[in-house]
């Protein structure tokens, strides 16, 4: 495979920007003004509401027309309810897209890691699932499978990953944020004895721990100043946004239409990979195949023969990925097996 090179030139991207903050730090008001600015004239903004509808509350009333001035702002409303998987986010991601938005605020993105059916919870039931037999749960197994419990989730997380950072359309998310403190061991200067300190460490953004510093841009908001960026709390602002949204200033329209004209300076993307996304479809229906038989039933398929006899022909990468996934789900089908004979 060869690696070409050519000169660096500035591109336009499709933003992905955090928004965090504990109740009252104004982070949904935020990202809609923000929204406002992104899409200009033309443009429609989406909202992605896993909160029961507490987006509507910046919706204006019957016969009103809307007025960012007065807090009101016209949007597509998606009611998002549970499960809360990464997985269905990219799909009403697609079906905001699909419905004309050319900005979307996800209210909340905490949900996907620590809501009901999120990757957290998908973790633990699969830990119980694994340390239950016959009804009665094992509190030592359930300890033991703790860890490996992550691998799928978090697997489904690196997905939705990938596919946010192929999105073209303009991507606002809010996210819940708590406090949080650290216990250290420090030593008494006194007795010369080591004793537990706690250290606070402020907000910190509900989430997957890199979640924030993957996108865009991201800052966390305060109860005590709300609307505004702190930057005593985690953030990722470089040189260029910094002067878009300066500390102790509160998010306007005219940050959105800064921010939008940072993201669309540049040479153009190039068109979506239709190919490459059909074979992304492959390889994740490859690596949940929930066993060996079901494995050969998609490969041995007309269609999935089809597909690679095309890939084979004209793009040998990608066929190479697919084989290579093909590979990886029979090595761990063994393993499993050989597992399985272990614990009998």
């Amino acid at each position: 495979m060869t690696f070409p090179l050519r000169p660096a030139v500035r591109g336009k991207i499709g933003l992905l920007f955090g928004i965090a903050g504990a109740s009252g730090s104004g982070k949904t008001f935020s990202a809609l003004t923000l929204a406002e600015g992104i899409k200009g004239e033309n443009g429609k903004i989406a909202v992605i509401d896993t909160e029961a509808g507490r987006a509507l509350h910046y919706a204006p009333k019957p016969g009103d027309k809307a007025d960012p001035a007065r807090g009101t702002f016209d949007f597509l409303h998606l009611d998002f309810p549970a499960p809360f998987t990464p997985a269905r986010y990219i799909e009403a991601i697609q079906a905001a897209e699909g419905a004309g938005a050319t900005v979307i605020v996800i209210d909340s993105m905490s949900h996907e890691w620590d809501g009901e059916g999120g990757c957290s919870d998908q973790a633990d039931q699969a830990a119980i699932a694994a340390a239950t037999y016959n009804g009665d749960f094992n509190p030592r197994k359930y300890e033991a499978m703790t860890a490996p419990s992550w691998k799928k989730p978090k697997q489904a997380h690196k997905r939705m990953m990938a596919r946010l950072i192929q999105t073209r359309t303009h991507l606002i998310f809010c996210l819940r944020a708590q406090e949080k403190i650290k216990f250290e061991k420090v030593r008494d200067e006194r007795t010369g004895r080591e004793k537990n300190e706690i250290r606070q460490l402020g907000f910190m953004p509900i989430c997957e721990k890199s979640f924030m510093f993957e996108l865009s841009g991201s800052m966390t908001m305060h109860p005590e100043t709300p609307g505004e960026p702190r930057y005593d709390l985690q953030r990722k602002l470089n040189h260029e946004l910094q002067q878009i949204f300066p500390a102790g200033q509160r998010i306007t329209i005219d940050s959105g239409d800064r921010l939008r004209a940072w993201a669309e300076t540049g040479e153009d993307r190039p068109p979506v990979d239709k190919i490459a996304d059909g074979t992304r479809n492959l390889i994740e229906t490859i690596q949940d195949a929930p066993s060996e038989e079901a494995l050969q039933a998609l490969t041995g398929a007309e269609a999935t023969i089809k597909q690679r006899a095309y890939l084979r022909k004209n793009r040998s990468d990608l066929a190479d990925r697919v084989d290579q996934a093909v590979q990886d789900a029979l090595a761990s089908f063994a393993s499993d097996d050989m597992d399985a004979a272990d614990a009998a």
